[in-house]
């Protein structure tokens, strides 16, 4: 038995690991008690993370799909590698010869993220083949972050992170820490700092529809508003900060641009405006607003719950303008960027003329190279030109994207679909080639994730823990051999060594893979002081000002004040939001046997109590979710976490058609996706971010009309 270092790659923070191995076989996967980031701490996705290594329904051989496309269907035929690569590649260059390269389309999911060689490898892939049409799961959970960036400070990977450690004040909206242990900062066991801030006094606060797990009287109390709505609280905390005369004038006329503007978009939201919309009392507001400009530090940060709402760019905007204007950006205490090993927000640098060009869907934008997921069904569907070939890396569209039918549909319309992936899920079982991806645990990897939202910047670095069961491969290697086998260059296999482009970077720091190798889990801390440089360093801005109120925001905030005077004049009956828990992490863990043990086996629909006794339903009654883009049934469940008029459901279910994942199909749940809007006008326009939170809803018993 030995003991292997290697880290989680899984979500942002990169926890330590220790896995035990006996003839290259893991018996074991432990947190890293001598890691020297991390100190032990791994939550439960990591440390679960062995059953998907070990999961019989893996991926093991190339398959090639012979008759039928329906789900359950046809036969799968095992094949070689170059078999398949060939067959793929003469199947991709005959699409693109005879329709252009806009006819093939990439999906990628959210693992690329995690895989340094893999997202190198999928970039020199679509730009080979010099496609236009690359949709990624960022659309549905953070692309906002990307486009306020760039609008705010001229970059999309300037993302200033609160320093817990030391804030007097922090204000966390649409997060919960304790089990989805944050996002867009890279941080281990954020649970204890927010505790030890607690302890000395420090106010923390979540604003969050739910009474959420992360809230206690040791770590913060919620401010429970009511879904998609931070928008117009943010706008009432600056309203209310600014009539305190707590804007930071002297920040202001050094550091920002469109101060005016700003002051007049938050002008018409006080707190008595802004009360019934958002679901708290006005006094509450203004208390807030007191409390958190009045404290000598105060922080803020932000995640998926807001990102997913209809304001997703705007809202990030003004999580900025709270930090900024009140002084407590670029500040011990605030909100400071992390540089890491690279300088990261320079490489995000973007330039806002000519965004937009012309489609048939009305304007659109890429953001960091991708279009709206929501709109990729109609390119297939619909389009003049439409996409006939899709590659689908470590992704599952069907069931996370909204609008499932149409998805069924346009997957099974398309000429050749190829899935990259683990495992055979739920868009695989529609695939015509499925290539066997090697996991975390069985390929080298460096943290290049983190890159610039570090709480603590460090480099580490693991080898692959084990060899690559079966035939599996890393997903670089598939990319880069298709590309070969379709006649074009393929730097990444055109190189002695796959990790030079990261080893460049890493050499600003005298560092390489042999020295991560050499130190202790395979990592160095860095010590790189960035407060103090954000705004000479880091703001990326022709002008090096932080732009306060973008002219490119104009139509989104004209369209948030209509939406505002909608929710007043008829709020919905029924808002659905997403529900996390420790039992799915999007669809990751949808096959693990153990976190599908008794109330965890299926996703209700969560519900007030007394939304529940209106009904006249009790825990357990079948019901009917419907609006106008989907209906499905689920099951009550009875959750006074919740307000009323508020319901939640988990995402990552509804494999009722996918055979290859055996304890998903028969644990198979209910597709949420399948009640969100999909197509034209169903995404942000800035940022492409597809509206999924505070989705209004209807809610009837089935036998009732």
């Amino acid at each position: 038995m030995k003991t292997v270092s290697t880290f989680c790659r899984v979500c942002e923070p990169s926890c330590g690991l220790v896995a035990e191995v006996d003839n290259n076989t893991i018996q074991r996967l432990q947190p890293d008690k001598t890691h020297p980031v991390s100190q032990g701490f791994a939550c439960h996705k990591g440390v679960n993370y062995l059953a998907i290594h070990q999961d019989p329904d893996r991926l093991d051989t190339p398959l090639q799909r012979l008759g039928s496309r329906q789900p359950g269907e046809g036969q799968w035929q095992s094949q070689d590698w170059d078999s398949s690569l060939a067959e793929v590649g003469s199947k991709l260059n005959a699409i693109r010869d005879q329709y252009g390269p806009d006819a093939i389309a990439g999906y990628i999911g959210n693992p690329t993220a995690f895989n340094a060689l893999g997202s190198q490898g999928i970039g020199d892939f679509f730009m080979g083949i010099g496609s236009r049409r690359i949709f990624n799961s960022g659309t549905q959970d953070c692309s906002n972050k990307f486009a306020a960036g760039e609008a705010v400070f001229g970059t999309s990977t300037l993302h200033p992170l609160p320093d817990i450690e030391n804030t007097d004040c922090l204000l966390i909206f649409g997060e919960n820490p304790k089990v989805s242990h944050m996002s867009f900062i890279s941080i281990a066991d954020p649970m204890a700092k927010i505790r030890t801030a607690c302890q000395r006094g420090a106010s923390v606060y979540y604003i969050n529809p739910r009474q959420i797990e992360s809230a206690s009287p040791k770590t913060g109390e919620v401010v429970q508003i009511l879904p998609d709505t931070d928008l117009y609280l943010m706008a009432a905390l600056l309203h209310e900060i600014d009539a305190l005369e707590r804007f930071d004038e002297a920040v202001l006329a050094q550091h920002g641009n469109h101060v005016a503007e700003l002051r007049a978009f938050i002008a018409p939201y006080s707190a008595d405006a802004v009360a019934e919309v958002v679901g708290l009392d006005a006094g509450q507001i203004r208390s807030l607003a007191e409390e958190f400009s009045g404290a000598e530090r105060a922080a803020v940060h932000m995640s998926t719950g807001v990102n997913m709402g209809r304001h997703g760019t705007l809202c990030y905007w003004l999580l900025q303008m709270l930090s900024f204007v009140t002084g407590n950006l670029d500040k011990v205490g605030g909100n400071f960027y992390s540089e890491g090993f690279y300088p990261a927000a320079k490489a995000g640098r973007a330039r806002l003329d000519k965004l937009f060009f012309s489609t048939r869907y009305g304007e659109m934008r890429h953001i960091r190279g991708a279009l709206p997921g929501n709109l990729l069904p109609d390119m297939i569907l619909d389009d003049d030109n439409p996409v006939r070939a899709l590659v689908v890396i470590a992704g599952n569209p069907l069931l996370s994207v909204g609008g499932e039918a149409r998805w069924r549909a346009a997957l099974e319309k398309l000429d050749l679909l190829i899935v990259i992936d683990l495992f055979r899920n739920a868009t695989g079982e529609y695939a015509h080639y499925l290539l066997p991806a090697a996991d975390m645990l069985e390929r080298p990897d460096l943290n290049i994730c983190g890159l610039g939202m570090q709480y603590q910047p460090h480099v580490q670095y693991t080898d692959a823990v084990v060899p690559a069961a079966g035939e599996r491969k890393e997903e670089w290697w598939i990319l880069s051999s298709l590309l070969q086998h379709m006649g074009m260059k393929a730097p990444l296999l055109d190189q002695p060594n796959p990790f030079g482009r990261l080893e460049h970077m890493m050499a600003r720091h005298q560092l390489s893979v042999d020295s991560l190798k050499a130190a202790p889990s395979g990592t160095v801390v860095l010590d790189t002081q960035s407060i103090g440089r954000f705004y000479s360093d880091f703001v990326q801005t022709d002008d090096r000002r932080v732009d306060c109120c973008p002219p490119l925001f104009a139509d989104a905030i004209a369209l948030a004040r209509e939406q505002f005077q909608a929710l007043k004049d008829q709020a919905p009956d029924y808002r659905l939001i997403n529900l996390r828990t420790n039992y799915m992490h999007n669809s990751w863990y949808q096959n693990v046997a153990k976190l599908k043990r008794g109330k965890h086996d299926h996703n209700p629909l969560h519900m007030h109590p007394q939304d529940m006794a209106t009904l006249g339903l009790t825990d357990g009654d079948p019901l009917e979710v419907s609006n106008e883009y989907g209906e499905v049934t689920a099951l009550a469940r009875s959750d006074n976490s919740l307000r009323p008029g508020v319901v939640a459901m988990t995402h990552g279910w509804g494999n009722q058609k996918t055979p290859g994942l055996r304890v998903a199909n028969r644990y198979p749940g209910v597709n949420i996706n399948a009640l969100l809007p999909n197509g034209p006008g169903s995404y942000e326009k800035l940022s492409n971010q597809a509206f999924m939170s505070g989705v209004p809803v209807s809610i009837r018993l089935p036998d009732r009309p």
